[in-house]
């Protein structure tokens, strides 16, 4: 009897674990704010990649490289937000993702914020969606 509840005690550990430590990939909009909550938020790499297609995408790397320096340059640490989150699906599996990033900071006593609107194409692959490329709109 206390063989199968040790057993019985494992199993429901791995299987907690498993879906704690997974990635939420289930659709594109999702996809989307994780990568970019990985991305701005958590600034970490290795997470943000469980999110792509193929690695970091050039565009958003480098305007979190802008971000960090101008976060240097002000003294300050921006709060990021993601909104307005919009799925347009072009088939079964693929879709553009539209998302406005906030960066809001007090820089000498004053709040201030700053949006920027950004597009991703996202795709369905065997383990779910994943962003493959992103741009900021002007």
């Amino acid at each position: 009897m206390l063989a199968l509840l040790c057993v019985g005690g494992g199993i429901t550990g791995y299987v907690l674990y498993e879906r704690a430590a997974t990635p939420d990939r289930s659709a594109p909009d999702v996809v989307v704010v994780s990568y970019l909550q990985a991305t701005f938020v958590a600034r970490d790499d290795n997470r943000a990649k469980l999110f792509t297609c193929t690695g970091l995408l050039p565009s958003v790397d480098e305007f979190r490289n802008q971000m960090v320096s101008r976060e240097r340059q002000l003294d300050a640490v921006f709060s990021i937000n993601v909104e307005d989150v919009r799925v347009t699906m072009n088939g079964e599996s693929s879709a553009a993702v539209r998302a406005v990033v906030r960066r809001s900071a007090t820089i000498d006593g004053v709040q201030q914020s700053l949006a920027d609107a950004w597009r991703f194409e996202v795709v369905d692959q065997k383990e779910g969606w994943r962003v493959c490329s992103g741009e900021r709109l002007q």
